[in-house]
């Protein structure tokens, strides 16, 4: 009998030297990789009207944080800044594995707990889609209903 649970012990003990060595070895490869992305066809809309024409730049970082056996990739994180008509914000966005984007928060002040604007950008940062309420920055559009259609696409959350 006590050989049967020494057997025991000593597998789990296997199992959990094998999933630290596993962990220390993702935590290995994480990477980083600079954005400096410019959207040039952004176009801003409230109340379902058009307000103006918008250049969204992002210039940051893109770095893995932690490996995600769920999904079998490393869940990302994107801190740096946006510049929309010439006004800075901080941007802080991570991954979200299940609908292949980023999302977060864009803040005037690195140390608010208020966001500005939500942010969405797709995983290939294609598309991006600024938002607060009823005002909306999308890009690449040249329409309203291009706008409407990158939100619904990208940011998933039903608007009256």
């Amino acid at each position: 009998m006590k050989d049967k649970y020494k057997k025991i012990a000593i597998f789990i003990l296997i199992l959990v030297a094998c999933f630290g060595g596993l962990n220390i070895y993702l935590n290995s490869r994480k990477e980083s990789i600079k954005i400096d992305k410019s959207f040039n066809r952004a176009i801003a809309i409230k109340d379902n009207k058009l307000v103006e024409k918008v250049t969204i730049d992002i210039d940051g970082k893109l770095s893995d944080t932690h490996f995600v056996y769920r999904y079998l990739r490393y869940s990302k994180e994107l801190k740096g800044t946006v510049v929309l008509n010439n006004e800075k914000y901080n941007i802080s966005a991570s991954s979200s594995l299940k609908n292949k984007t980023f999302e977060g928060v864009l803040t005037k002040d690195n140390n608010t707990l208020v966001s500005d604007f939500s942010v969405v950008i797709s995983e290939d940062f294609k598309q991006i889609c600024i938002y607060k309420g009823d005002y909306i920055i999308a890009s690449p559009a040249d329409t309203l209903n291009e706008v409407n259609t990158i939100y619904k696409d990208i940011v998933d959350i039903p608007r009256d």
